[in-house]
């Protein structure tokens, strides 16, 4: 069946999903296992034609890696650009004027379904993934097992799922190291009620010593799941999705979420929270750490890395002789404490239907994934580009060179992300892509932890109460700064929540997702 088939078909039936943005067995011949098609071979045959979808795509099409990878793999690629920041959107606009990429990064499971459901996407079925992608396969099986099934139309698969490995570490807190050692802290907090303390002389003990109380302990971005961890995490909590006694239910409404928030709420009264943390953004909740006018931060923990660190690097930069200082969770008023994690699962990489009806092509893009993933002179052109040319390994570590060190030069030579759809995704590869000692940061950052994982979840009832979430947020502001009151007044909103939408979404969620995130 030709391609264009599927354009026809994609220019009458994705309109719905432009409109939406902007708000067993595989079918055809058994895939190949990855040795079968020998590069002698290939290399006698017509170059065969990919078009690719990614982020972070280069400007050129005859970049030094995209050379490289269509000589060893016998392609030519054409490559498909859209940006990063609204790519979901471009990406079905795309779509909807019958383009239909052979290799797509999708994002999330809604866009798995989606697409599945309007004939955009060939299957791909686990088989085919177990038998031509078997290294990424079984790291899949030992990372997080849910993946396979996490996003299944109607009981198929349709595209190959991608974990992070940072993903799964937790968010701690972390702390200005001259201001703990100033106000008498050799290490940092361990318990709620230390952390208190903590925070007060950071707000009021001049930790600066700049002669003006300008300096907060604690603070935020907003209001949502993330925010506020290292307090939630005291109580064994987190504000949103979690997984509580075998079901699914949202943290925000228990009991331990109000005392939380009574937590905060004395904090706020008291002065120790930065008032405008309503209004800040993740940047500038970060910028308030880095230029030393908070204290204490809790974040994704790799971030607070001085080496690759998106908090850590800036504060060196500025702050080279203070040292971060990063805790574990609270112990809080019912013993040890956990802490927020986004979780592993990641996007997606998923093929054209028109695909399906080409099976040499199928087999090819499946060896070219296989080496993306396992290979590691495949890996390390697709995300770091030519060893010699653009990166040198010492002690077995590619290291860029100066004029490529940044990741916008490297899109330029077409390395990165864009054809590096497994770079700091794959467990057999992620041996180059950290310094010895940024691994031992790394691991040390799980040991003695227990994590909450933030449930990545979609069902019909968000669509049907979109404003649940604006009601969330109004009131937990309301709760901290004391407008409205923690114990009638959180009964009542849990039981306007429930009405609202809360006890329908909570409904459909456990019938989705229970066999995902519950074993």
């Amino acid at each position: 069946m030709a391609a264009s088939k599927y354009m026809l078909k994609a220019a009458m039936i994705i309109s719905v999903l432009a409109g939406a943005a902007l708000s067993g067995c595989s079918g055809g011949e058994a895939v190949k296992s990855p040795e079968t098609t020998s590069t002698d071979n290939k290399q006698k045959q017509a170059p065969i034609p990919i078009t690719w979808v990614s982020f972070n795509p280069p400007d050129t099409d005859d970049t030094p890696v995209q050379k490289a990878l269509e000589q060893q793999f016998n392609v030519k690629f054409t490559n498909i650009r859209l940006e990063r920041g609204n790519y979901s959107e471009q990406l079905n606009i795309k779509l909807s004027g019958g383009e239909i990429p052979d290799v797509l990064w999708l994002d999330n499971p809604e866009q798995v379904e989606m697409f599945t459901k309007q004939g955009v996407l060939a299957e791909l079925s686990e088989q085919d993934i177990r038998q031509a992608l078997p290294d990424y396969a079984k790291s899949i099986d030992e990372v997080d097992p849910s993946l396979w099934k996490y996003a299944l139309v109607d009981g198929k698969s349709y595209a190959l799922p991608i974990y992070w490995p940072l993903g799964s570490l937790p968010f701690l807190p972390a702390y200005n190291g001259d201001w703990l050692k100033k106000i008498g802290y050799t290490e940092p907090p361990k318990t709620l009620e230390e952390f208190e303390d903590v925070i007060h002389k950071f707000r009021n003990n001049d930790p600066d010593g700049n002669g003006v109380k300008d300096t907060y302990g604690y603070s935020s971005f907003g209001v949502e799941q993330r925010s506020f961890n290292a307090v939630f995490g005291a109580f064994q909590t987190i504000p949103g999705w979690m997984v509580q006694d075998n079901i699914i239910v949202n943290g925000l409404i228990s009991d331990a979420s109000r005392e939380a928030l009574k937590v905060l709420n004395r904090w706020y009264k008291e002065g120790l929270l930065d008032p405008e943390f309503i209004t800040k953004k993740p940047k500038d909740f970060h910028n308030d750490f880095i230029n030393q006018k908070l204290g204490a931060a809790d974040w994704m923990s790799f971030q607070f890395n001085t080496q690759m660190g998106l908090i850590g690097v800036p504060f060196k930069a500025k702050n080279s002789n203070t040292p971060i200082v990063i805790g574990k969770p609270l112990t809080g008023p019912n013993g040890a404490g956990t802490a927020f994690s986004y979780g592993s699962k990641n996007g997606f990489v998923a093929l054209g239907a028109q695909v399906a009806e080409s099976p040499e092509k199928k087999q090819r893009i499946l060896e070219i994934l296989h080496a993306l993933s396992s290979d590691d002179s495949t890996y390390l052109t697709a995300v770091y580009g030519l060893e010699g040319d653009h990166y040198e390994l010492q002690d077995g570590k590619p290291i860029m060179k100066p004029e490529y060190a940044s990741e916008a030069l490297k899109y330029k030579i077409g390395a990165g992300t864009f054809y590096g759809l497994f770079g700091n995704k794959s467990k057999h590869m992620e041996k180059y892509d950290y310094p010895v000692e940024v691994e031992t940061f790394r691991d040390q950052l799980s040991q003695g932890v227990t994590t909450v994982e933030q449930l990545k979840v979609s069902v019909p009832a968000m669509t049907e109460y979109p404003d649940l979430n604006k009601l969330e947020n109004e009131y937990i502001v309301k709760f901290i700064k004391g407008e409205i009151d923690l114990e009638k007044g959180f009964d009542d909103f849990v039981t306007l929540w429930k009405q609202s939408g809360g006890q329908q979404i909570t409904d459909e969620i456990n019938k989705k997702y229970a066999g995902i995130y519950i074993d």
